[in-house]
C-alpha cells in the first residue's frame, strides 16, 4: 500500500493535453482581442489591418427586399436564373417589378400619375412659349427689315443727315470727301465668313454670288415644331431664284432635349447656263485605239461635283420606313444631317440675330475672350497658344479678292504669306 501511495500519478492522455493547450491559446486570443478593442492596438502598439471590404452590392434586378431563409435560398439557387442579356426591355421591366414587395406598386402608380401631370404642364408650357416666340418675332421683324434697308443702301441719305447733324453738334471739322458707297457691300458674305461652321462651306467662287445676298430671315412654325430659313438674293448672273429656302421639321425644337430631326427640305437652284457653283463640266479628249477610226480623237464632257456653300440647299434624302441601310451608310448619313443642322442653328441662332457683330468681328472676340475662364496661355517657346472656339473663326474665304471688281473695301494686309482673311477691325 505504501508503494502505491508513493507512486507517481499517471500522465494524462495526449488528447487531454492538446485540448488544454488549445484552451489556453483561445484565452490568449480573447485577451488580445480585448486589448485591441480597448486601446485600438495590439501588444506591439500596431494598429491591426482593416477588415476586408464588403462584397459589391448586387445589381438592382437581383435585389431582394425580403431575403429568404437559408433553406429557401439553397432551394432558389438550384433554380435557373433569368438571362437578362437575352430579354427585351419589357420583359426585364416586368421581371424587375415582380421582385418588388406588393406595397411598393401603389406608390409607383402615384409617381406615374405625378409624372403625367408634369407632362401635361410641359405641353401647356410649349404652347405658351410658341405663342410668346411668335409675339416677339413679330416685334423684331420691323427691326430686321430696317437692317436690310441699311445694308442695301435705302437709308444712306437719312443716315448721312443724322451723322452730319451729330458732327455739327460736336463741333468736329469736316473730313475729306469720302468715296460714295451704297449700303454695306459684302455684308452677309463677311458675316458668314466669321462663323466657322458656315465659313468652312464657302469657297472663293461662292463669294461673288453671295455679294448679291440681300437678307437672311427665319420663320418659326406657329406651333414651335420647326423653322424655315430664307436667303433673299437680288438679280445675279448665277441663278434665277430670288429666294432660297431651307425647311426643318423639329417636333421638340423648344425643349432642351436632343433635337429630333423629322424632315429637311431644300430648294432646287435654277442655275443659268455654265454658271453652276455646285457642279462643273470637264472636257476630256479620248483617242480611239483600234478599228476603222483608230487614232481619231474625240472630246467627251463629264460633270463633276464641286465644293460650294450652295450644296446646303440640297439636303440628303432621309430614309423611308423599311429602307435597308448598312451601318457605314447610316453613320455617314447621320453625320451629314448633324452637320447640316449645326449650320442651320448657327444661321438661326447666331447669324440672323447678331449679323452686324459677326460682320465687324466683335462677336468673334466675345466668343474668344468673353469667358473669364478662357485665358491666354503661353507655350514653352514663348509663343501664344490660343484655344479654338466653335462657331467663331477667321473666315473661310478671301475678303475683296483681287480682280473681284470695284469693291469699296481695300484688301487687308496679308500675313505670313497667306491670303487676306475676312476680318474687320
Amino acid at each position: 500500500m505504501a508503494d502505491e501511495d508513493n507512486s507517481t500519478p499517471a500522465a494524462p492522455p495526449a488528447e487531454t493535453t492538446d485540448e488544454a493547450a488549445a484552451a489556453v491559446d483561445e484565452a490568449a486570443v480573447g485577451i488580445s482581442s480585448i486589448a485591441v478593442v480597448e486601446d485600438g492596438s495590439d501588444d506591439d502598439g500596431e494598429v491591426p489591418p482593416p477588415p476586408p471590404a464588403a462584397a459589391a452590392a448586387a445589381p438592382i434586378h437581383q435585389f431582394n427586399f425580403n431575403p429568404p431563409p437559408p433553406a429557401a435560398a439553397a432551394a432558389n439557387a438550384a433554380e435557373p436564373h433569368l438571362d437578362f442579356a437575352n430579354l427585351n426591355p419589357a420583359e426585364i421591366n416586368a421581371q424587375f417589378l415582380s421582385l418588388l414587395p406588393p406595397c411598393i406598386h401603389p406608390r409607383l402608380d402615384k409617381l406615374k400619375a405625378l409624372s403625367e401631370d408634369r407632362t401635361q404642364l410641359l405641353e401647356q408650357y410649349l404652347v405658351e412659349r410658341a405663342q410668346l416666340e411668335q409675339k416677339y418675332s413679330g416685334l423684331m421683324k420691323p427691326l430686321y427689315e430696317k437692317r436690310r434697308d441699311v445694308v442695301m443702301g435705302a437709308l444712306d441719305e437719312d443716315i448721312a443727315k443724322e451723322s452730319a447733324a451729330v458732327t455739327a453738334n460736336n463741333g468736329a471739322a469736316d473730313q475729306q470727301q469720302q468715296q460714295e458707297v451704297k449700303g454695306i457691300p459684302q455684308f452677309w458674305a463677311c458675316a458668314m465668313g466669321h462663323i466657322d461652321v458656315i465659313a468652312e462651306l464657302i469657297t472663293d467662287q461662292d463669294v461673288d454670288c453671295l455679294d448679291h445676298l440681300m437678307d437672311i430671315t427665319c420663320d418659326d412654325f406657329p406651333d414651335g415644331s420647326g423653322f424655315e430659313l430664307h436667303f433673299h438674293f437680288s438679280e445675279n448672273d448665277f441663278f434665277t431664284n430670288t429666294v432660297l429656302t431651307k425647311r426643318y421639321e423639329v417636333p421638340n425644337l423648344l425643349t432642351d432635349d436632343e433635337p429630333m430631326l423629322q424632315n429637311v427640305t431644300g430648294t432646287k437652284i435654277n442655275w443659268k447656263p455654265n454658271k453652276s457653283l455646285t457642279h462643273r463640266t470637264i472636257s476630256k479628249k479620248q483617242r480611239k485605239k483600234g478599228g476603222k477610226n483608230a487614232g481619231q480623237v474625240r472630246t467627251v464632257q463629264k460633270t463633276e461635283k464641286a465644293e460650294s456653300f450652295f450644296h446646303f440647299f440640297t439636303p440628303p434624302k432621309m430614309p423611308e420606313l423599311g429602307d435597308v441601310v448598312d451601318e457605314e451608310e447610316a453613320d455617314a448619313m447621320e453625320e451629314h444631317f448633324d452637320h447640316d443642322y449645326e449650320v442651320a442653328c448657327a444661321v438661326r441662332g447666331s447669324l440672323i440675330p447678331n449679323a452686324v457683330h459677326w460682320f465687324t468681328g466683335e462677336a468673334v472676340e466675345d466668343m474668344m475672350y468673353g469667358d473669364d475662364d478662357m485665358v491666354e496661355e503661353e507655350g514653352e517657346d514663348g509663343e501664344d497658344v490660343d484655344g479654338e472656339v466653335d462657331g467663331a473663326g477667321n473666315g473661310g474665304f478671301v475678303f475683296n479678292p483681287n480682280g473681284a471688281g470695284n469693291n469699296p473695301f481695300p484688301p487687308p494686309a496679308p500675313g505670313n504669306g497667306e491670303n487676306p482673311e475676312c476680318q474687320q477691325n
